[in-house]
């Protein structure tokens, strides 16, 4: 399932990255999720000519729920970089679930 403009919109600068982390109600497990850089349309201007790449894609395990050991906790990351030269890019998250 799609999800869109998650998180506070932070701004990159060319060259270096910002890591993100984030999670479903009580660490819910909603298997493989993939997320990239989200510009919100309140804050992209025509000047702003940033290029963002996300990498480093991950799921962390965070513990055990009160399932026990097949009730897993987890919190997803992600790296987003500003590959361009120009400008700065201010963002936040989408992404959604590989099924």
């Amino acid at each position: 399932m799609p999800w869109s403009n998650i998180g506070p919109v932070v701004d990159v600068e060319p060259g270096q990255s910002v890591f993100w982390n984030y999670s479903w109600q009580n660490g819910q497990d909603m298997g493989l999720q993939i997320a990239g850089p989200h510009f919100p349309p309140s804050v992209v201007s025509p000047g702003d000519l940033a290029t963002l790449a996300a990498s480093n894609q991950g799921i962390q395990l965070d513990g055990f729920g009160q399932g026990g050991i097949g009730s897993v906790m987890v919190n997803y990351v992600v790296t987003i970089t500003n590959i361009g030269s120009s400008g700065s890019g201010m963002h936040n998250l989408q992404g959604g679930g590989v099924s």
